[in-house]
């Protein structure tokens, strides 16, 4: 039996990109293989099967942030319970949110998980945008991804350009959107291959410019020139903050 290893469930609002404000369960796996120093989950970075497994923090009710301990790794019924417990009756679908850490580390456990869920809930992944061959297998079970695209001026890191550029491409036929973290060490050439990287697939995905927060924040004038030479190439292109940080909340 796979089980997963997640550090927290919880719900709320969608912080981050076009579907922002919309409610959501969130998912939160364990381990990422990138390091960014913008990275605002520095918790969900640890290794997924380094000694022994920390407890899930998982909310209780969808009504309260009261949450409890539950002990890890998680079983897929485990998984579906907690998730299940936090949704709010009515006619609307509800959202659970495959998020981390990088949740395609666990393509694994997701692959044997997914398809008994998703007639209950749809899926988002909020993927770092490099893992395409562990996307592929999942893809027929996400409904929407939301992809990073890593820029080296504002993570601190190598590029990964030829990684994105085929994340990109397995993501067609599916609800898509686009999502780079700008800070005031960004560069125009990294904005400008992000923005080719995405007209080179089809110039109509969403495209965000997403300001990172704090010391790392960048002008709002440097946003908006590089809104407008974002749209020179693509037809939607939007500065979303995030939005759960300005609210306070998780």
């Amino acid at each position: 039996m796979i089980n997963g290893f997640v550090e927290e469930i919880f719900a709320s609002i969608q912080g981050e990109g076009p579907y922002v404000g919309q409610r959501h369960i969130f998912v939160r796996f364990i381990g990422c293989d990138l390091d960014c120093r913008y990275c605002d989950t520095p918790a969900a970075k640890g290794r997924p099967a380094s000694g022994r497994p920390a407890p899930c923090n998982a909310q209780v009710s969808p009504d309260a942030d009261r949450r409890e301990a539950v002990p890890g790794p998680l079983d897929g019924k485990t998984l579906l319970d907690l998730c299940q417990r936090l949704v709010i009756p009515g006619p609307a679908k509800p959202i659970v949110s495959l998020t981390g850490g990088e949740p395609l580390l666990h393509a694994p456990f997701l692959a044997s998980w997914l398809p008994g869920v998703r007639e209950r809930f749809s899926l988002y992944l909020e993927t770092n945008g490099i893992h395409a061959d562990a996307l592929r297998k999942l893809l027929p079970f996400i409904d929407t991804v939301s992809m990073d695209i890593k820029l080296p001026s504002a993570t601190g890191q190598a590029g990964r350009w030829e990684e994105h550029q085929a994340f990109l491409a397995a993501t067609a036929g599916k609800a898509r959107y686009v999502k780079t973290v700008v800070t005031h060490d960004t560069n125009d050439d990294d904005v400008e291959t992000a923005v080719r990287l995405v007209a080179s697939q089809d110039p109509s995905i969403t495209f965000v410019l997403q300001p990172a927060s704090g010391s790392l924040a960048p002008p709002i004038g440097r946003l908006i020139l590089m809104q407008n030479e974002a749209l020179r190439a693509l037809s939607d292109v939007r500065v979303i903050p995030q939005v759960h940080r300005i609210l306070d909340i998780p």
